[in-house]
C-alpha cells in the first residue's frame, strides 16, 4: 500500500475541510420553510438573507486570493476558517432576521477562505497538466458536502431541529482547521514551490519572467478583456446553478408537485451527485481527450440549457426518475466552473494566480447573490398556479446560460501550449 505523503496529506484535509464550506453554503435549501415561519419572513425577505452569505464570500474573494499569493495557504485558511465557524454558531442561535443576516455574512468571509487557497496549493505543489485533474478530486471530495446538505440535513433538522444541525458540524470544521494548522508547518507552501516538482509551470512561465524583470507582481489581471469573459461567464453559470441548488430546488418540488421535505432533499441531492462526478469527467476529457478547455466548456453550458429547457415545459409532475436525472445534468455540466478556474490559472501568471481565480470566483458568488435576490422577488410578485413563479424563473436561468454560451465562442483556449507540444513530440517518437 503506497504511504501517503506530507503533501497529500494536507491536501486530502484541505478537501475536508471543503466538504463543510459546500455543505453551509447550500443547506438552507431544505430548511427553507423552517426560517421563513421562525423569522416571520416572505420569500424575498429569505433569498435576501441567504444571498448575504454569497455576497460577503465574493466579497472577499480578492482579497483571499492575494493573502494567498503573499502571505500563506496556512494562515489565510485557518485564520478565516475560524471566522466561518464563529458564523455558523452565531446563526444556529439567531433570534431575528438581522441577525441571522450578520451570521450568514460571518460564514460567507469565514469560508471564502479555503477553495482559492486549496487551488494555490495545487498549482504550487502539483505539475500543471494535473491541476483540473486535482481540482476536480477535491470538488469531488467536497462535495460530499453537497449531499449532505440535501436529504442527510432534511433528516437531521427533523429529528434534531435545524439549529443543532448547524452546532455539530461546525465543532467538527474547527478540529480539521486546527488539524490543518498544525500539519502545515509555516515554510510548507513556500517549500512546495521549489520541492513540488513543478518543473512544467517553471519552464511554462520564464518566457514571462524574462520579459517582465520586475520582481513584484503584476496584478492588473483586471485591465485584460479576457479576464472579464472569464468572470461573466462564471457570473452567470455557477450565479443560475447554485442560485437553484442552495435555495429553491427543494421547495419547487414541495410548492410546485406536494412532495415532502425529506423526498425533495433526495432528489435536490442528484445535482450534488452530478457535480461531484462532473468535476472528475470534464477535467479528464480536457486533459486526456480533448487536450483543450473551450470545447469542454461549451458541451457544459449547452447541456445546462438542455436541463433548463426541459423543466420549463413541465406542467405536471414527470416522475422522481426524470427529475433526478435532470438535477444530475444541471450538476453535471455545470460544474464545468472548475475548467473556468483553471483556464484563468493558465492565461495569467502563476505568482498572482490566487489573486486572479480569486477575482474570478468572487463573480461566481456575486452571480448566485444577485440571481437568488432576484428570484425571490419572482416567488413573491406571481401568485396563482404554483408553477408559474418556477417557470419564470427557468425563463432567467435558461437565457443566462444561453448568453454564457455565446461567451464561451469567444473565450481563448488557454490549455498549456508546451503539454500539446510534449504530445507531439512523444507521438513522433512511437
Amino acid at each position: 500500500m503506497p504511504k501517503i505523503t506530507h503533501r497529500g496529506l494536507v491536501f486530502l484535509i484541505l478537501c475536508f475541510i471543503f466538504i463543510f464550506v459546500l455543505f453551509f453554503r447550500t443547506n438552507t435549501a431544505v430548511i427553507v420553510e423552517d426560517l421563513m415561519a421562525e423569522f416571520a419572513i416572505p420569500a424575498v425577505s429569505l433569498g435576501l438573507m441567504a444571498s448575504a452569505f454569497f455576497y460577503a464570500y465574493g466579497a472577499v474573494q480578492i482579497p483571499v486570493g492575494f493573502l494567498a499569493d503573499r502571505i500563506s495557504v496556512r494562515h489565510t485558511v485557518f485564520c478565516l476558517g475560524l471566522l466561518g465557524v464563529g458564523g455558523c454558531i452565531v446563526f444556529a442561535f439567531s433570534t431575528g432576521l438581522p441577525m441571522a443576516t450578520w451570521a450568514r455574512v460571518l460564514m460567507g468571509i469565514g469560508t471564502a477562505g479555503v477553495w482559492i487557497p486549496s487551488l494555490k496549493y495545487i498549482a504550487i505543489s502539483y505539475s500543471p497538466d494535473k491541476f483540473a485533474t486535482m481540482t476536480g478530486i477535491i470538488n469531488a471530495v467536497g462535495g460530499q458536502g453537497l449531499i449532505l446538505a440535501t436529504f442527510p440535513m432534511a433528516m437531521m433538522a427533523e429529528r434534531i431541529g435545524w439549529r443543532l444541525s448547524y452546532i455539530i458540524p461546525s465543532l467538527v470544521m474547527l478540529t480539521l482547521l486546527i488539524v490543518l494548522y498544525h500539519l502545515m508547518k509555516s515554510s510548507s507552501t513556500r517549500s512546495s514551490q521549489i520541492q513540488g516538482g513543478n518543473k512544467a509551470q517553471e519552464e511554462q512561465n520564464k518566457g514571462e519572467q524574462q520579459k517582465k524583470p520586475s520582481s513584484s507582481p503584476d496584478y492588473s489581471f483586471w485591465r485584460h478583456p479576457m479576464f472579464w469573459r472569464f468572470a461573466l461567464w462564471a457570473f452567470l453559470v455557477y450565479g443560475v446553478l447554485f442560485s437553484f441548488q442552495s435555495l429553491w430546488g427543494a421547495s419547487y418540488l414541495q410548492e410546485s408537485f406536494g412532495k415532502s421535505r425529506e423526498f425533495a432533499g433526495i432528489l435536490l441531492m442528484f445535482i450534488s451527485i452530478g457535480g461531484i462526478c462532473g468535476g472528475v469527467v470534464w477535467g479528464l476529457l480536457s486533459e486526456r481527450f480533448f487536450r483543450a478547455r473551450r470545447p469542454v466548456l461549451l458541451l457544459g453550458t449547452i447541456g445546462m440549457a438542455g436541463a433548463w429547457t426541459a423543466l420549463l415545459f413541465f406542467s405536471s409532475y414527470p416522475g422522481a426518475f426524470v427529475i433526478a436525472l435532470i438535477y444530475f445534468l444541471l450538476g453535471f455540466c455545470g460544474f464545468t466552473f472548475l475548467l473556468n478556474l483553471g483556464c484563468v490559472k493558465e492565461f495569467f501568471p502563476l505568482e498572482i494566480a490566487g489573486t486572479a481565480m480569486g477575482t474570478v470566483n468572487a463573480s461566481m458568488f456575486i452571480g448566485v447573490a444577485a440571481f437568488q435576490g432576484i428570484t425571490g422577488y419572482i416567488i413573491d410578485r406571481f401568485g396563482g398556479d404554483p408553477l408559474t413563479p418556477y417557470r419564470a424563473i427557468f425563463c432567467l436561468y435558461l437565457g443566462s446560460v444561453i448568453l454564457a454560451s455565446i461567451i464561451v465562442s469567444i473565450m481563448p483556449e488557454t490549455f498549456p501550449k508546451t503539454l500539446q507540444t510534449g504530445d507531439k513530440i512523444a507521438k513522433e517518437k512511437k
